[in-house]
């Protein structure tokens, strides 16, 4: 069996291919994002000139940094969970310090 780190370099392995929200209520929320869009969309292409063409473009653009955003916070969250697991491997967060709120 490939350890995870393997799986990751020989690209077996991808986290933005497997990330993908659960939750009813996101779901709920991407669905009538979507059909607002449609909806909007429509409207533009009655406008003279048709301005929908234009809003597409534009959307697109923004669409673009939606991989960096998911990058950026995958890595964010893997450096917190390797800070995490530091902690736990050097058994410092079952000491007691001044800095712990949790500390009687």
């Amino acid at each position: 069996m490939n350890t995870v780190l393997q799986q990751l370099y020989s690209g077996k392995l991808c986290p933005v291919e497997q990330y993908q929200p659960l939750q009813d209520s996101y779901q709920k929320i991407r669905r009538e994002h979507c059909r607002h869009y449609t909806d909007f969309i429509k409207t533009l292409e009655q406008l003279e000139p048709p301005l929908d063409k234009r809003f597409i473009e534009i959307m697109d653009e923004q669409l673009d940094t939606i991989p960096l955003d998911f990058s950026s916070m995958f890595i964010d969250g893997f450096c917190l969970g390797a800070q995490m697991m530091i902690e736990v491997l050097n058994n410092d967060c079952g000491k007691k310090s001044e800095n712990n709120e949790f500390s009687d």
